[in-house]
């Protein structure tokens, strides 16, 4: 290993350990920077920041090779009335970006969530789900649609009686395909 590099990665992991000692006095706030160095001068940097305050947390990593690969990664979420929220996205040192976000919200009779992820083309994928009662059971909707305009649409009825369970489904697709089922199962067998 170069003298130059290796003075880079002691500077980074000082600067690192100082933002240690600086911010570790926050709140929920963990710091944690790691180097390593292979017997064949092959050697990474990485670095993690947690920090949790009431209804939130985020998380920073970063990874850094001495063959010139990185990446840096963020997550947050965010909790609180019902509702929880994340996001995330990572960062490539060759400037590719790839994401992901979702949700879940509790509501009266109902719990429904959501998540969209986004890859490194560009391409994107979201989904959704939500389950709730009924005066005889419960009913569930969910669905996927992708970028490339492909989508596919569940539904599910579920009626319960005193003697039978009723569930009806049904599919339909983006291009305007169907299909459907009704089963009865016997509760009293």
């Amino acid at each position: 290993m170069s003298k130059f590099l290796r003075h880079s990665l002691a500077f980074a992991g000082a600067i690192g350990l100082a933002l240690m000692a600086t911010t570790s006095a926050q709140a929920g706030a963990r710091d944690r920077v790691v180097s390593v160095q292979g017997v064949h001068g092959h050697g990474y940097l990485a670095g993690r920041k947690l920090s949790r305050n009431p209804g939130e947390t985020q998380v920073r990593r970063s990874l850094q090779t001495q063959s010139g690969h990185g990446v840096a990664t963020t997550r947050d979420t965010t909790y609180g009335d019902g509702v929880v929220s994340s996001s995330a996205s990572r960062i490539y040192n060759n400037g590719a970006t790839a994401s992901r976000s979702g949700s879940v919200v509790v509501g009266e009779g109902t719990v429904s969530g959501q998540r969209t992820r986004t890859g490194v083309a560009g391409n994107t994928q979201s989904a959704w789900d939500t389950v709730y009662r009924t005066d005889d059971g419960y009913g569930r909707t969910r669905g996927v649609e992708t970028s490339s305009g492909r989508s596919v649409t569940a539904e599910r009825d579920v009626s319960v009686t005193d003697g039978s369970v009723v569930v009806g489904t049904q599919v339909t697709t983006g291009a305007g395909g169907t299909a459907s089922r009704v089963r009865t199962f016997d509760r009293n067998q």
